[in-house]
């Protein structure tokens, strides 16, 4: 568990600096991050082992947030796959354009990292990524 985190840190960590130092450069990669994610990540999940979503929510480390997360889940992984798929499709697609569409993508991806956080201890390190994201708001 710890090299992942390490791992998952120093990228993280890699970002940011990106976002920091080349605005421009580090939205494009993060659109480009998070499209690449929906489709390997969470199109792997739904198109095939969708019950991992319900394996993943069945772990949060909130009761509360795991009751929650179970409730939406699992009545259909697949389902939720799809929605979860399309949403960071669509707000890494955001981070490709301009202005406001911006905006709304940067705002989208902290929603989507702040949810995604209480459910494991490998998620905390792309709370990081906030950083690079709240300073790419304000330009």
């Amino acid at each position: 568990m710890l090299i992942p985190m390490i791992v998952s840190s120093l990228f993280v960590l890699g970002v940011v600096v990106l976002c920091l130092t080349k605005p421009n450069a580090g939205r494009i990669f993060l659109g480009i991050f998070f499209l690449v994610m929906a489709i390997g990540v969470n199109g792997s999940f739904t198109f095939t082992n969708p019950q991992a979503y319900v394996e993943y929510a069945s772990g949060a480390l909130i009761p509360l947030y795991r009751d929650i997360a179970l409730t939406i889940v699992e009545p259909n992984p697949v389902l939720f796959g799809l929605v979860l798929l399309a949403f960071e499709i669509a707000i890494g697609l955001l981070l490709l354009h301009k202005q406001k569409s911006v905006r709304i993508g940067l705002i989208g991806t902290i929603a989507f990292l702040i949810g995604i956080a209480p459910l494991s201890f490998m998620q905390i390190p792309w709370l990081g990524l906030i950083i690079g994201e709240a300073y790419l708001l304000t330009k």
